[in-house]
């Protein structure tokens, strides 16, 4: 996998980088030794920053997208919920209607030898009456551009890489200078385009990743950067006709000097979660409507899970 060199735009290996950090998009805290933050909306590099608060024209499944203590999750299918397993199961906000969640049905994914995944599905109740959201299924990473969502920070003040508010040395600051923004106070639901730039390695959790382009080839029409609190963001790719969901939203990439939870600079990545690698567990869990709560008392959560696990089971 490659990315864009900090200081002459070349793709150098991203795991000879000395410049990259890795956030979660998840509350403020420390993770191992990694730094966290909590991502939300997207930043948008069109207009003045404040548009694409409503559903695009061509409606890729906005209504799905809902939060759970403010971070986000996307409503699949059969009262069932995928998000960052960071941000956790819980009840949902969506379409407007409160939702809540089932105890015993939260499955984090794996890649079937116990690499767990920063990815849970989990049930809800009442069954919501939002369309069914088709999960990617093509292992081949999207051409076309894709739809990032997500709701948290909005677009603040220009800024570049020369700000001391923005870059602390070492690492010096890049020549020429990032430009940016400043994350804003406020939050939004928000959508952004990009294009995903390549598999990201290596993680625990299989993901690919875009980065926040100045005008170019890779620049697009709503170009877009994860901001604090994004986490559980849907990411939407096109297959022919049909809008899929083909990514979450799990963690941010800034630049080594760059200060945690300020800005969106160009260069920076998002990572989101490659749900074609997980689809076949997704669509396994998802098939059977979430039980009603009785019904779980009944059962037991210890035999709720074991049913609910069999697609582990029965992998090749």
């Amino acid at each position: 996998m490659a990315q864009r060199d900090d200081t002459t735009g070349e793709h150098v290996k991203f795991r000879k980088s000395k410049y990259r950090q890795l956030l979660l998009c998840a509350a403020i805290g420390a993770v191992a030794t990694v730094a966290a933050a909590s991502a939300s909306a997207v930043i948008i590099d069109s207009g003045d920053g404040t548009g694409n608060t409503t559903a695009p024209a061509d409606d890729p499944g906005w209504s799905n997208i809902g939060t759970k203590s403010g971070l986000g999750v996307v409503y699949l299918r059969n009262g069932w919920v995928i998000t960052a397993n960071h941000v956790g199961a819980g009840d949902i906000l969506l379409d407007g209607s409160t939702y809540s969640f089932v105890p015993g049905t939260a499955v984090q994914l794996d890649d079937g030898a116990g690499m767990l995944a920063d990815l849970v599905v989990f049930g809800i109740t009442p069954l919501p009456t939002v369309a069914d959201l088709p999960v990617r299924t093509n292992t081949s990473l999207p051409t076309v551009d894709v739809i990032m969502a997500g709701r948290g920070r909005d677009r603040g003040a220009v800024t570049d890489s020369d700000d001391p508010g923005v870059w602390t040395a070492p690492p010096s600051n890049p020549v020429p200078a990032r430009p940016g923004y400043y994350w804003g106070s406020t939050t939004a639901l928000r959508w952004g385009t990009n294009k995903i730039e390549g598999n990201w390695v290596p993680t625990p959790t299989m993901s690919h990743y875009t980065l926040f382009d100045g005008p170019g080839p890779d620049y697009t029409t709503h170009e877009s950067q994860a901001t604090m609190g994004d986490s559980g963001g849907a990411v939407f790719a096109k297959e022919g006709l049909t809008w899929e969901l083909s990514g979450i939203i799990w963690a941010i990439a800034p630049f080594n000097g760059q200060i945690p939870n300020t800005s969106a600079l160009e260069g920076n990545a998002t990572l989101i979660a490659d749900l074609s690698f997980y689809a076949a567990d997704i669509n396994a869990i998802t098939a059977v409507a979430v039980p009603e709560p009785s019904a779980l008392l009944q059962l037991g959560a210890g035999a709720m899970l074991t049913r609910l696990m069999y697609w582990r089971r029965s992998r090749a």
